[in-house]
């Protein structure tokens, strides 16, 4: 079993899934799902900080998908480093949300062409283009699962002001866990 808290018991439908939701759990499921691009931030293999925008999917358990190719920095420093921050930002609403969690590796034809998929369906939706990686010669493709620890999101644009309390959600990851 993986390091990462599924969220509820694998025999739910998806619809199922999403219906056991917490409120909290809804409105950051749904900030997630509805954007597809962020800032995954790593780190490199001397200790650096990198940061790449990446096209993502999510699942029902908060995973969060992107694919890369083998011959990235960003490949090397997952491959070295499984720690990552995803940052998500809508700039009408000043939502942001800060997805912590870690990748793990997830080769193989049907795990690319799965995650592939599901990102390329979602551009061509919004009518955009393929994802840069699909034009950088650099290895094969892969994809990782990247597993939650942490997800906060803020909604600056809100009429209220305070502190993190005020502002933020946070599911951590035993929040994740079915009780």
């Amino acid at each position: 079993m993986s390091k990462g808290a599924a969220m509820l018991p694998k025999n739910l439908s998806p619809v199922q899934r999403q219906q056991a939701f917490t409120a909290r759990q809804q409105r950051i499921y749904a900030f997630l799902n509805e954007h597809h691009t962020g800032v995954l931030s790593s780190v490199t293999p001397d200790g650096n900080p990198h940061g790449v925008v990446v096209y993502y999917t999510i699942d029902h358990d908060f995973n969060i998908h992107i694919i890369t190719k083998t011959g990235t920095h960003k490949y090397d420093n997952l491959t070295h480093n499984e720690n990552v921050i995803l940052t998500v930002y809508e700039p009408t609403t000043q939502t942001t949300a800060q997805f912590t969690g870690f990748a793990v590796e997830q080769a193989g034809i049907k795990n690319i062409n799965e995650t592939a998929n599901a990102i390329f369906v979602r551009l061509a939706a919004d009518n955009e283009g393929l994802p840069p990686i699909t034009k950088l010669e650099a290895g094969t493709f892969t994809t990782f699962r990247l597993e939650p620890v942490q997800i906060r999101m803020a909604m600056y644009a809100r009429p209220i002001t305070g502190g993190y309390t005020e502002l933020f959600e946070s599911i951590e990851s035993f929040h994740l866990k079915n009780s």
